[in-house]
């Protein structure tokens, strides 16, 4: 059986908001969600992680399918690869800043003037370097390698969005010590002058580094049996390519995939993502249709690939929901037991869930 997935990452709502947001959708965000789960008989619930990945569970499917490796997903080697730097034999970690807003951790990723980055590596790299990293930098953005693997695990920056720094996850034998490490980048860079000239300029500030992404660069065996894939991830780009899919069948989120042999295909569809890391669920409302129009052009496209089946699977806090035919038994036997249909129950996080 030909399959093509439609992800929809923050395309479920959380259980005490469910109602009210889905009861406020206008007629066009009703028909929207009617479109999304078009054709489909069952909705099918999968937790994906419940910890550190719980607000971007969609990463653990797409490298558990894409890779054939267990959990934790690994981004930082091919976000490094996809700037262009070299391979590293070494474990790489993403090292990211972040401003606060209120306390919170702001979408936005401050832009740094070349001197201002010096300065602030020059302040916070021998702190890196006495917790095992060496410092790796391409074009003011931070990297961190390691001669031996840091034993942990941390949100990934693209789900830390609303939360403060307390609220971040951490696993792993070495979580205290990367709690030592983050803590003690904040308080160097608490009164840097480059943060005190750029609260004078109108700038948000770099209030803390966060290390996130952990992995090694390699190739994965078997190869995928997935054709082609569609995401704006450069990670999960990454992945697809060192699992064996050519870069030409390897694509961005336009409604289309490039090009490739008739076979499995995937799409990540996330209009909806930002609005629901922030809980701005008017805006997460105005973007259904437009996630409607991706999946309505990813079903039509998926065609020439001679799929059977098209899922669109709908992703929330740690779970996702796959909205399937009925009487798909594989899918039983793989996600466990089938529930409603109704858009009111399977953009609901609570209803589903045992």
């Amino acid at each position: 059986m030909t399959q093509a997935f439609i992800l929809i990452p923050g395309g479920r709502l959380p259980a005490d908001v469910a109602s009210d947001v889905l009861n406020r959708c206008s007629l066009e965000e009703k028909h929207a969600l009617t479109t999304i789960g078009a054709g489909a008989g069952q909705a099918v619930e999968q937790t994906l992680d419940t910890a550190v990945y719980r607000r971007a569970p969609h990463l653990v499917w797409l490298w558990r399918v894409i890779t054939r490796r267990p959990a934790p997903p690994q981004e930082a080697p091919w976000r490094w690869l996809a700037l262009g730097g070299r391979e590293q034999a070494t474990q790489f970690w993403s090292v990211d800043p972040i401003t606060l807003v209120d306390g919170r951790i702001s979408k936005v990723t401050p832009e740094l003037s070349f001197d201002e980055f010096m300065k602030l590596t020059i302040a916070v790299e021998p702190l890196f370097m006495k917790a095992g990293f060496r410092m790796q930098m391409w074009d003011n953005i931070w990297f961190g390698t390691r001669k031996e693997d840091w034993q942990v695990v941390t949100a990934p920056r693209m789900a830390m969005t609303g939360l403060t720094i307390d609220e971040l996850p951490i696993t792993g034998d070495e979580a205290d010590a990367a709690r030592q490490l983050f803590r003690a980048v904040a308080e160097v860079l608490k009164d840097h002058p480059v943060n005190i000239e750029r609260e004078k300029a109108g700038l948000p500030r770099i209030d803390a580094l966060w290390v996130s992404g952990g992995g090694h660069e390699q190739l994965f065996f078997p190869p995928t049996l997935i054709r082609s894939v569609a995401s704006n991830d450069a990670a999960v780009r990454g992945w697809a390519n060192a699992s064996s899919i050519l870069i030409e069948r390897i694509g961005k989120n336009t409604g289309d995939w490039p090009e490739a042999p008739s076979g499995d295909v995937i799409a990540e569809a996330d209009e909806l993502y930002d609005a629901w890391l922030r809980q701005d669920w008017d805006a997460w409302r105005a973007e259904l249709p437009a996630v409607a129009r991706k999946v309505t052009d990813y079903r039509e496209h998926a065609k020439r690939f001679g799929v059977d089946t098209t899922l669109v699977i709908a992703f929330g806090d740690g779970r996702s929901v796959t909205l399937a035919p009925e009487g798909k038994s594989l899918l039983k036997k793989l996600f466990g037991n089938a529930g409603g249909l109704d858009a009111k129950e399977w953009c609901s996080e609570g209803v589903l869930t045992e």
